[in-house]
């Protein structure tokens, strides 16, 4: 496996488990701590770009393989890995959602509605072990001349 690949990995794992532990903390003890809001909303971003960098690698690696485009926003890079085959159309609109809640936590932070995050955990934390499990078997079943 490329090693950019697997330490991105290693990164995505590591803010899902921190993020894991913030599902645990009862709905009126987070809503109404901002240590627990703030750790998060961090987390949340990290682990977002972790799969952003990873989308980005894996386009940079296999672009010769299947026709794809130079993609333009962070949305684009769920698109292109789509295209790609890393992911199937359905997960693709999930990711591309996941791409548009990181730009809401970095561009619009004074926005982003506790409940949001809250939420997020809950509902679709799960989506970072998807999107991980699809990136490993992606690369085992396209493995790259070395």
């Amino acid at each position: 496996m490329d090693e950019r690949i697997k330490e991105r990995l290693k990164h995505l794992n590591k803010y899902y488990l921190l993020l894991l532990e913030a599902q645990k903390v009862p709905h009126d003890v987070f809503i109404n701590d901002p240590i627990y809001q703030g750790s998060s909303e961090r987390f949340l971003q990290l682990a977002i770009e972790s799969c952003l960098n990873i989308g980005n690698r894996l386009i940079s690696l296999y672009q010769f393989q299947r026709p794809i485009s130079a993609p333009e926003t962070y949305a684009d890079i769920f698109r292109e890995i789509q295209k790609l085959g890393v992911v199937d159309q359905e997960f693709e609109s999930s990711l591309i959602k996941m791409a548009r809640f990181r730009n809401r936590l970095v561009h619009l932070y004074w926005e982003i509605d506790t409940e949001a995050i809250y939420g997020f955990i809950h509902e679709n934390l799960e989506d970072f072990k998807r999107f991980e499990q699809m990136v490993v078997e992606f690369l085992i079943e396209n493995r790259l001349e070395e």
